[in-house]
């Protein structure tokens, strides 16, 4: 019997700038046997577009925030296996041949695929990063993936979320709070090269989400104190670094955006 797995995908607006293409590759490389869409009051015919694709289950979560939707995408997943797949990505081909070596290992709770930065800016200074390191994308990308848990393109085992209870204040790093439980539970979490994505990030996210990142980053300790004085005595270093090597001016504006706002909001509390 084939393995079918329920794709939890969190939507809210979420047409730009690739939701078709997201679902397509979804339906073409996962065995799906339902897409759980929570959404937060979409109006610019995202659901309508989800509508037309089969096996699709609606939620709403209209006061919620990405915690509250997570928690109720994972408590209606039913297969041993489920997904999360963010509304801006775009899986690889052959996405779950890929993955299928990890999940038949017992000891394997979640495996991330890589997610290959395609927005300009964020291309830009992962283009620098690799430079320095002297390495490729896909190398940077999973290095990213091993220090934050992260829920681009993810399958979880669901006896490895069993009884999880994500705090409703935790509007970001939700993610990582999963991860954090799954291997509480004595679970792996694997970020792997293949399977990939490719990662269209929303605009909107920024900077605002990175105060708040800042906040529960602190409160869940993923940032301490040697990291945020890292960010003040080293960063200018980083961003001259980007700009030499991409002469983007857009990718050292977000950098910089995002070391002030993750401070502010980490210095906050």
């Amino acid at each position: 019997m084939q393995l079918t797995v329920d794709v939890v995908m969190l939507t809210k607006n979420s047409l730009k700038p690739c939701l078709k293409e997201c679902l397509e590759s979804i339906y073409k490389n996962i065995p799906v046997n339902n897409l759980i869409v929570v959404d937060g009051g979409s109006t610019d015919g995202t659901l309508e577009l989800l509508r037309s694709f089969p096996n699709v289950k609606i939620f709403f979560d209209l006061k919620g925030n990405r915690a509250t939707s997570r928690q109720i995408g994972i408590d209606n997943a039913t297969t041993e296996w489920f997904m999360f797949v963010d509304s801006d990505v775009i899986l690889c081909e052959r996405w779950f041949e890929y993955v299928k070596p990890y999940i038949a290992r017992d000891e394997v709770g979640a495996v991330w695929g890589a997610a290959l930065q395609r927005s300009s800016s964020d291309k830009a200074r992962y283009g620098a990063m690799s430079k320095l390191y002297g390495r490729d994308e896909l190398w940077m990308a999973v290095k990213a993936g091993m220090k934050r848990g992260l829920t681009h393109d993810t399958i979880i085992r669901r006896r490895a979320v069993e009884g999880i209870k994500i705090p409703k204040d935790l509007h970001v790093l939700e993610d990582h709070y999963i991860r954090m439980y799954v291997e509480g539970k004595g679970y792996k979490w694997i970020s792997a090269a293949k399977p990939y994505c490719f990662h269209f990030a929303h605009s909107r996210e920024r900077p605002r989400d990175w105060y708040v990142f800042g906040q529960a980053a602190k409160k869940i300790r993923f940032i301490g104190l040697k990291t945020i004085l890292s960010y003040i005595f080293f960063g200018p270093y980083k961003l001259m670094w980007i700009y030499l090597s991409s002469k983007s001016v857009s990718a050292v504006k977000t950098q910089y955006l995002t070391y002030i706002y993750i401070i502010k909001g980490w210095l906050s509390i």
